[in-house]
């Protein structure tokens, strides 16, 4: 039995099979100041106020190993992963060290490794001022991707068609700044499909990787309420092959050693591009769907590689818990206010080839914020035997899925019928955000904070708290 800390930022509500893991018999954690209320009784809280402080949580972390000896730090949320490899090669803890972590958060110092590597990526550059943005974009030429070198959940991420869009995004919090000194520019891909690749590595080696297929392209899909969704290639099939030697080698330029591993791939006119690789378990329902598929346990594999044990018990995985030949998942729609009216399990699970059903929110909850991609009420899990099946029966979920909402300002009956879309606002309504933006969710089954659903009026809460992840 060992002593793990878990560093987790204000935003994150920890998996409760993360907080309760049999291999733990004490658990630690590292999160920002305001937020130890989240936590159980018994369960040893150290508050710093950012957990992109490397110092501040190397401090933190030496208190709690001053009370009881450290045999490992936790990270498996994209913004602890920088503060999570600083403690582990200061205080000697296994998992990716801070250089391993750097090269996997920073998106700029992974692009050049990568491009090093000579695997394909779009054209990029970094940039370190306002001014440097705008030179690098109109030397890619428009439309370019602009992104902030450190980030999760798509945040601040967009698509800009000019320069007018691109000051607007250098205004809106996009602007390089202390804390996160470069900005990513980079041409916009052509993308004809997506895809993203998980994997298990173990001494270097990649022991388990299984690559989906996003059912369309997640940079697309931002703020318009469509959580993603995408289904996993069998081995033999000639995609998943290919984007899993792109794992492969950036898994080998990036020089990680045991862990667990996340790729987006575009495909182009012009073949496969690298977009981005985590050092963490995917976001959403994809570690769900991957253990469902294959009996690959993403975030058991995630502690037990950050203790320095190997990731599978048993030197293999589980057995599936089906042998459907496709296994695709997609998330269920939120959209800004109360809910007074959503699908039911029972409704979904009706539904051809539905596998599983897990719903995050019920009606009575009131959602606020930004609403990321990988944001939802929850998610289905569907099989099928061929590719054609597995699309055909995702799309009925998406198209018999409900959700009606009464926002600010309508009656108590919530009868306006704008507020009733299978898939979340349409392009041209944007969800509205009536409290700061928090961090993205990023990785899998965080526990929503309970509503109050006796009250009169549920507490708002931001979308990336609200949801699982």
């Amino acid at each position: 039995m060992a002593h793990a800390v878990l560093i987790c930022s204000g935003a994150r509500v920890p998996a409760a099979r993360l907080l309760d893991h049999p291999l733990l018999d004490r658990l630690s954690i590292i999160t920002e100041h305001g937020h130890t209320a989240r936590y159980p009784d018994g369960v040893a809280v150290e508050t710093v106020g950012s957990v992109h402080d490397v110092d501040e949580v190397l401090a933190a972390a030496w208190r709690i190993a001053g009370r009881h000896p450290l045999d490992g730090v936790l990270a498996p949320y994209e913004v602890g992963l920088p503060a999570a490899g600083y403690v582990r090669t200061v205080l000697g803890l296994p998992g990716p060290d801070f250089t391993t972590a750097t090269l996997f958060t920073n998106k700029h110092a992974m692009k050049q490794r990568l491009a090093a590597a000579g695997l394909p990526l779009m054209p990029f550059a970094g940039a370190h001022s306002d001014a440097q943005v705008r030179a690098r974009a109109v030397e890619f030429g428009w439309p370019v991707v602009v992104k902030p070198a450190y980030g999760g959940g798509s945040k601040d991420v967009a698509v800009v068609a000019d320069a007018a869009e691109l000051d607007a995004w250098l205004a809106g919090g996009g602007s390089p700044r202390p804390r996160n000194p470069t900005a990513v520019v980079e041409r916009r891909a052509d993308i004809l499909v997506e895809y993203h690749c998980d994997g298990v590595v173990h001494d270097g080696a990649v022991r388990s990787v299984v690559t989906s297929r996003y059912l369309e392209p997640v940079l697309g899909r931002i703020g318009q309420g469509d959580p993603y969704g995408s289904y996993q290639l069998p081995s033999d099939h000639p995609e998943h092959r290919a984007v899993a030697e792109l794992h492969a080698a950036a898994v080998a330029a990036l020089g990680l050693r045991s862990g667990v591993t996340h790729l987006e791939v575009f495909g182009t006119p012009d073949g496969l591009r690298v977009s981005e690789v985590a050092c963490r378990p995917g976001g959403g329902a994809i570690p769900a769907a991957i253990h469902l598929r294959s009996g690959v346990d993403l975030v058991d594999a995630c502690v037990r590689t950050s203790l320095g044990l190997p990731p599978f018990p048993d030197g293999t995985p589980a057995p599936a818990r089906t042998d459907a030949r496709y296994v695709g998942h997609c998330g269920l729609a939120l959209r800004p206010g109360t809910i007074s009216e959503l699908s039911t399990e029972a409704e979904l699970a009706a539904l051809p080839g539905v596998l599983d059903v897990v719903l995050h929110q019920r009606v009575g909850d009131r959602i606020a914020g930004h609403i990321y991609s990988a944001s939802a009420a929850g998610f289905v899990h569907v099989g099928a035997d061929t590719e054609e099946e597995v699309r055909e029966r995702l799309a009925t979920v998406r198209a018999a899925y409900r959700i009606r909402t009464r926002p600010d300002g309508t009656g108590p009956d919530g009868t306006d019928p704008e507020s009733t879309r299978p898939e979340g606002p349409p392009e041209s309504e944007a969800p509205d955000s009536t409290v700061p933006d928090r961090t993205a969710p990023d990785a899998t089954d965080p526990r929503p904070p309970t509503p109050d659903h006796a009250a009169p009026a549920a507490r708002a809460r931001p979308v990336a708290e609200a949801v699982a992840s």
